[in-house]
């Protein structure tokens, strides 16, 4: 009986426990060049200037309205993203092509696109919006640069009572 058992649990001579051999040490990935601009991987088309044409602010304006930025965006107030009143002031027109393009990348890479996620805790969702529609997206965001928040309608006082 007693072979049967060493015989199961593989009996016979003891052997040492086996260690597995080390990992080989992992390369640390080489750091991505961030500017002022955002990450220079994610592809832009060049901006020379932003356009006041109103046929290109319209056409700006529908792109915000078709892939329903105004579902998180306002001017002159914070919804659930920033407020966007004054973003042309504040970003170059090269980062927000690349928020816009880009923008888990972005905030991945970027420190002002990493700073706007742990202040928000949101993530922008990548829309798709067309390189060719950048350009009118940013002229519709410039054209909105001194937006305020709507002020709420005011309401007349109670008539007084009639004696």
């Amino acid at each position: 009986m007693l072979l049967m058992l060493l015989v199961a649990c593989g009996g016979g001579a003891a052997s040492a426990p086996s260690t597995p051999a080390p990992a080989p040490p992992v390369a640390a990935p080489a750091p991505v060049a961030v500017g002022p601009d955002g990450p220079e991987t994610i592809a832009v088309p060049p901006l020379a200037s932003i356009s006041t044409d109103p046929a290109d602010i319209a056409a700006g304006e529908a792109v915000f309205t078709a892939k329903g930025c105004g579902a998180c965006h306002k001017f002159g107030e914070k919804l659930v993203g920033p407020d966007l009143a004054g973003v042309t002031a504040r970003r170059s027109p090269t980062w927000i092509e690349r928020m816009v393009s880009e923008p888990e990348i972005m905030t991945k890479q970027d420190p002002v696109a990493k700073d706007l996620f742990r202040t928000l805790m949101v993530q922008m969702t990548k829309q798709g919006v067309p390189p060719e529609d950048l350009p009118k997206l940013i002229a519709f965001l410039k054209s909105k640069e001194n937006a305020v928040a709507a002020a709420p309608a005011a309401t007349a006082p109670p008539a007084a009572p009639a004696k």
